[in-house]
C-alpha cells in the first residue's frame, strides 16, 4: 500500500501557481508563530526584532529564504509537463528545498551572526530540524485539502455522469450542446465551426471558429463524457486527449509509425492519431463522406490502409 502511494501521481491542485505561491505565503505566516515559541528555548537561533541590526539580518534571511522558495516553486510549475510528479518525487522536492535554506541560515550565521562558538554542524543539524517542522506542517495541511478537493471534483463529475445515463439529452443536428460536471450548459455552437477538443485533466478545451479567428473555451467536464454527448454529432474521439471533428479534416497523414490528422485551419497543429481509435475516424467520415471528403475514395483508402498493418 506504502508503496502504490508512494507512486501515486500527486493532485494537480498541488502544483498550480495560485497554490504554490499561496503555500510560501502560509509557510512563511506559519513560521513566524513557530519561531516566537521556538527561539527563547534555543542556543542558535538569534532571530530577534529588538534593534535595529538584528532587526535586519533577520528581515535579510527572510528575504532570502522566500526567494528560495519562490524559486522552487516556479521551477515546479514549469516543469510539471515534463516531470510526473509522484508523492515521492515531491517529498523529494521539498527536502532540497528545505536542505537548501537549512545550509544558507548555516552559512548567514557564520559570516553576519558570527557567534563565538560556532559549530557549522550543529547549527545545520537544528536548522534543518526547525526548518522540516516549520514547512512540514502547512504542506501536510495544504496536501490533505489538495486531496480532499481533487476527490471532490471526482465524486461531483461522477455524480454528473450518473446524472446523464438518468436523463436523456436532445440531440440537434447542425448544433452542438456542451455541458459542465454540473450539467449546465455552457456553450451551444454550430458544429460547421467547431474543430476540435483537447482534454487538460478535469477539463476540455474547445476550439473553434468565429468570424475568421480561431478561438477557444475551457469547459470542466471529462473527455469521456463530452465523447458519449457528442455520440451523434461530427466530433469523434482519435486520440486519449483529442476529439475532432470530421467535417474539418484536410486529410491523415503518416509520420512514421504514427498517424496524424491535419485540419482545415493552418493555425492548428497535426492532431496525433492512436491506433486504437483510427477504425472509429474511418467509420464517422464514411458517415460524413458527402460533406468532408473531396474523393469517395479516401476513406476506403485509409481503412485498406489500417488493415493491412
Amino acid at each position: 500500500m506504502a508503496k502504490i502511494y508512494k507512486n501515486q501521481e500527486i493532485p494537480k491542485f498541488l502544483l498550480d501557481k495560485r497554490y504554490l505561491f499561496g503555500s510560501v505565503v502560509f509557510v512563511m505566516t506559519f513560521s513566524f508563530l513557530f519561531m516566537a515559541i521556538y527561539t527563547p528555548f534555543s542556543n542558535t537561533v538569534w532571530f530577534d526584532v529588538s534593534n535595529r541590526l538584528d532587526l535586519g539580518m533577520t528581515v535579510a534571511f527572510y528575504i532570502v529564504a522566500v526567494s528560495i522558495m519562490l524559486v522552487s516553486k516556479m521551477l515546479m510549475n514549469a516543469m510539471q509537463h515534463r516531470i510526473c510528479f509522484t508523492y515521492a518525487k515531491y517529498i523529494m522536492w521539498v527536502v532540497v528545498e528545505i536542505l537548501a535554506i537549512a545550509l544558507f541560515y548555516t552559512h548567514f550565521t557564520n559570516v553576519y551572526v558570527q557567534p563565538e562558538d560556532y559549530d557549522a554542524a550543529n547549527i545545520l543539524v537544528k536548522a534543518l530540524g526547525c526548518i522540516l517542522m516549520i514547512v512540514a506542517i502547512p504542506y501536510t495541511i495544504l496536501t490533505l485539502y489538495a486531496a480532499y478537493r481533487d476527490k471532490t471534483e471526482e465524486l461531483e463529475i461522477l455524480q454528473y455522469e450518473m446524472s446523464l445515463n438518468e436523463e436523456p439529452s436532445v440531440s440537434y443536428p447542425s448544433l452542438v450542446n456542451l455541458y459542465d460536471y454540473n450539467g449546465t450548459l455552457k456553450l451551444t455552437i454550430n458544429s460547421e465551426s467547431l474543430y476540435y477538443m483537447e482534454s487538460q485533466d478535469n477539463y476540455v478545451k474547445i476550439y473553434y471558429e468565429n468570424q475568421g479567428k480561431l478561438l477557444s473555451y475551457m469547459l470542466r467536464c471529462r473527455t469521456k463524457v463530452i465523447e458519449e454527448n457528442l455520440a451523434d454529432t461530427s466530433m469523434v474521439r482519435c486520440h486519449r486527449s483529442y476529439i475532432v471533428n470530421v467535417m474539418k479534416i484536410n486529410h491523415i497523414k503518416k509520420g512514421g509509425k504514427s498517424r496524424y490528422i491535419v485540419l482545415t485551419n493552418e493555425q492548428i497543429k497535426p492532431i496525433p492519431v492512436s491506433k486504437s481509435y483510427f477504425k472509429n475516424i474511418i467509420e464517422k467520415i464514411d458517415a460524413y463522406n458527402a460533406s468532408v471528403l473531396k474523393s469517395g475514395t479516401f476513406s476506403a483508402a485509409m481503412a485498406e490502409e489500417g488493415e493491412a498493418e
